[in-house]
């Protein structure tokens, strides 16, 4: 072979090594764009799923507040009913739940 027709054979392979080099890093371009494409939907999609938890267990926990508020002034105004009802009793009553608390924290 002469050397002409290897510096042309070194020029083409060369040409064609440039040209697929070209290609992997467009392609390599491409992937990146649509990983940072993917990732940024995944990361939107983690937002919206957290946000939509913690709007639920807001409401949840609301909804437990609201319940317990409503247990806790029934037992109240039954309190006060039978306070009213038996004042004598509802005072023995408190006088012993003092007496055993003093006693309980004198130990």
């Amino acid at each position: 072979m002469n050397t002409a027709t290897k510096t042309a054979r070194s020029n083409r392979s060369e040409a064609d090594l440039a040209a697929e080099l070209d290609g992997l890093r467009k392609d390599f371009e491409a992937l990146a764009e649509r990983f940072t494409s993917l990732s940024d939907a995944g990361a939107r999609t983690a937002r919206d799923y957290t946000k939509e938890k913690a709007a639920a267990a807001r409401e949840k926990g609301e909804a437990v507040y609201s319940d317990f508020s409503a247990r806790a002034s029934e037992l109240e105004n039954q309190a006060a009913y039978q306070i009213r009802r038996h004042p004598l009793q509802a005072l023995g009553i408190a006088a012993g739940v003092g007496f055993l608390a003093a006693l309980l924290t004198r130990r």
